[in-house]
């Protein structure tokens, strides 16, 4: 009722609002030629806000793939099965989809008025779920149309857009008087609907309990949660870099299938379940946590249901074929579809990339240099400065493991492109590490280089290696001139300029990369400061413009004393700081380098 209520007081304040202004030029009196202007300007003042709260007729686009019954008749057995027990309407269309997830919703029609019903399936939750766990998710949804959700989130949704277009109108510092009610009015109205959004879930959650039963319904809940942070974690570390590269795995879910068996799934197991359950509620939240929804669905007293253990994903015809034409679908544009036995050698290239990196930025380097590099420790800093500049000035109090992941990372990649020019074959698997393999012999550099760092292996373990290998402790990567000119290449251009006592720094803003240490003093960082500046020379849109500024404990409250920003172009994005000192100027550039 409250929600309605601010519903209708927003509908009703707006409208007598755009009534006011197309009436004043009547209420006021005034003289011809300022009347002719003030009409103008109110007609168009009050259109705009009219035209603000008129919905919008969003076209419908196809979320996914569109499954029929006549493909998968025992996927639509299941759902057609759930929907008979709970007395529902089947969807009109089904949509398979990536995620793992599910949902629901009417299309068509005005404020989710009329339209049709659909329901989107995740491939991910059916590669994860039973048939069980896979009618209490169908259940749930369906729950949703059963409720009226998908109508009344209709209405609620063209209002906040209203709600958003109002308040875009009246974003000027000089609307404050506006914007401010209507600020309150909107943030309100999001905080009713969205704990409204979150008791439709609990119902919904209900009609998942009563037809699947509580382990299926809680079983799935849980599970669902964990891999859809598991798939994002799957996606970031085994397909993003290969895909930036252009070279995609034809079938993201044989590879999800395959992680789930990994080394690198077991390790994060138990730091993706308590996530799951610890996030902190937010009153903004579409959905009541997970602790919530089990507490919820545990007070139901009801006869235990038997859970069929079969995989959600035998319910689709043809898997295999599916998943690649789903994937490909996924990846229009990518430049090529691979196979994960191909991932080994698409992996290679960007150690490759770091073996060019070493060989060009530290002079003289070769596979002895890689054996004196791990026994000593005073070398690290300069070595890893020297392959990833970000480094320079780093005065954070995880400075040291960082930089011995930079060791590790960059002797591991050196060693092996160097074996793999001597015969050895790169072979991997998602969530396993990369390997390299000759006559049945694997070699993990990974693990050899960390065990020589960590003291618990001799340099002998990486010498005995090159022996057996017959690779000449002088081996060196060798480098095309492309390769050494991209390894040499700054990451961004900064150009430092000295006149009297003012220095300056100009480089692109948004690449820009400031030094881990106080833009201040120098000194140890403490955190970074968001701080708003007043731009000199040609302004951006508001005149200010906003920097992450670095800080130690003493000026954690003085970052506006870092930089004067002289000048900024939106259009070329430089930006031109004036800073404190010659050496921090310096210092920017190295570490930009």
């Amino acid at each position: 009722m409250l929600a309605v209520g601010l519903l209708l007081l927003f509908y009703v304040g707006m409208i007598g609002l755009a009534l006011g202004l197309l009436s004043l030029p009547y209420v006021l009196q005034v003289g011809p030629r300022l009347h002719t202007l003030l009409t103008v300007l109110c007609v168009a003042a009050g259109g705009a806000v009219l035209w603000s709260l008129v919905p919008r007729l969003e076209r419908f686009e196809p979320p996914g793939l569109l499954l029929t019954e006549a493909e998968h008749p025992r996927l639509f057995e299941v759902i057609r099965d759930v929907a008979r027990r709970m007395g529902a309407r089947m969807p009109e269309d089904l949509y398979l989809i990536a995620d793992v997830n599910a949902y629901v919703s009417q299309v068509g029609g005005v404020l989710g008025l009329g339209g049709r019903r659909v329901m989107c399936l995740g491939m991910g939750l059916l590669a994860v779920d039973n048939v069980s766990q896979l009618r209490a998710a169908v259940a749930h949804e369906l729950g949703h149309f059963q409720g009226g959700d998908t109508r009344l989130m209709g209405v609620l949704c063209a209002t906040r857009q209203a709600m958003a277009r109002s308040l875009e109108l009246f974003g000027r510092d000089e609307h404050a008087l506006l914007r401010w009610p209507l600020a309150w009015m909107c943030g309100t109205f999001l905080r009713l609907t969205q704990a409204l959004s979150r008791e439709q879930e609990l119902v919904a959650d209900g009609w998942s309990v009563r037809i699947a039963g509580k382990r299926a319904h809680v079983s799935g809940l849980r599970w669902e949660a964990l891999h859809a942070a598991g798939y994002r974690r799957f996606l970031e570390q085994e397909v993003w870099p290969l895909a930036h590269r252009g070279v995609v795995p034809d079938n993201l879910f044989e590879g999800y299938r395959r992680y789930l068996a990994s080394a690198a799934w077991r390790e994060s197991l138990g730091e993706l379940t308590a996530a799951a359950s610890e996030r902190a509620p937010c009153p903004y939240d579409s959905h009541p946590s997970l602790d919530e929804r089990v507490a919820f669905a545990e007070r139901f007293d009801l006869p235990d249901v038997p859970v069929d253990p079969t995989p959600a994903s035998t319910l689709l015809s043809n898997l295999e074929a599916l998943e690649r034409c789903f994937t490909q679908r996924l990846w229009p544009h990518a430049v090529e579809l691979m196979s994960w036995t191909e991932a080994g050698a698409r992996w290679s290239v960007l150690w490759n990339e770091t073996a060019s990196r070493v060989q060009v930025r530290v002079p003289g380097f070769c596979l002895a240099r890689v054996v004196e590099l791990l026994q000593d420790a005073a070398a690290w800093g300069p070595f890893a400065e020297a392959i990833q500049p970000r480094l320079v000035g780093y005065r954070a109090p995880d400075r040291d493991e960082r930089v011995l992941e930079v060791v590790s990372h960059a002797a591991s990649a050196y060693l092996a492109s160097i074996l793999a020019q001597h015969g050895m074959v790169w072979r991997t698997s998602p969530g396993e590490p990369l390997r390299l393999e000759r006559e049945g012999e694997p070699v993990d550099p990974t693990a050899l280089v960390e065990g020589v760092l960590e003291g618990r292996l001799g340099v002998e373990a990486v010498e005995g290696l090159c022996a057996r290998l017959a690779v000449a402790r002088d081996a060196a990567w060798s480098v095309r001139e492309k390769e050494r000119e991209e390894a040499l290449a700054p990451l961004v251009p900064v150009k430092v300029e000295h006149a009297g006592d003012a220095v300056t720094v100009c480089a692109p803003f948004s690449r820009l990369g400031l030094p881990h240490c106080c833009a201040v003093c120098g000194g140890d960082l403490c955190r970074h400061v968001e701080t708003r500046f007043h731009v000199g020379g040609v302004l951006n849109d508001d005149g200010d413009i906003t920097i992450e500024v670095p800080v130690c404990q003493t000026h954690a409250l003085q970052p506006h004393k870092a930089f004067k920003v002289r000048r900024y172009e939106q259009a070329s994005d430089l930006i031109t700081l004036e800073v404190p000192s010659l050496e921090y100027a310096r210092l920017i550039q190295r570490s930009n380098a």
